[in-house]
């Protein structure tokens, strides 16, 4: 039994890494001819109030919560949307990586 595990866990290892070698070795190349970007989105700036809104409440926070968090910060509500907007895209993978998951 133990061995069967252990089988499994090595196929399961190899499968991965052909998928990292393909991924790296074929595809980015491949991504680099055309031009893809690896670069990801702009990062937003530490707040550890902010952080702890978007993970424990919400990522999309509506007009009051805004408007609390504003005055809570003394920033203006249109940078407290910047920064969730761009906490958001902080968490989706670029399009490099999209691309050599894709192939």
């Amino acid at each position: 039994m133990a061995s069967s595990v252990v089988v499994v866990s090595l196929l399961l290892y190899e499968s991965r890494m052909n998928t990292l070698s393909r991924c790296w070795f074929v595809a980015k190349p491949c991504a680099i001819a055309l031009n893809i970007q690896a670069s990801g989105p702009q990062i937003a700036q530490p707040n550890a109030i902010l952080e702890k809104v978007f993970t424990a409440i919400t990522k999309h926070p509506d007009e009051k919560r805004l408007e609390g968090l504003s005055k809570q910060l003394d920033w203006d509500v249109r940078s407290i949307q910047r920064w969730f907007r761009q906490r958001r895209n902080q968490e989706k993978p670029s399009t490099l990586t999209r691309f050599c998951e894709s192939m």
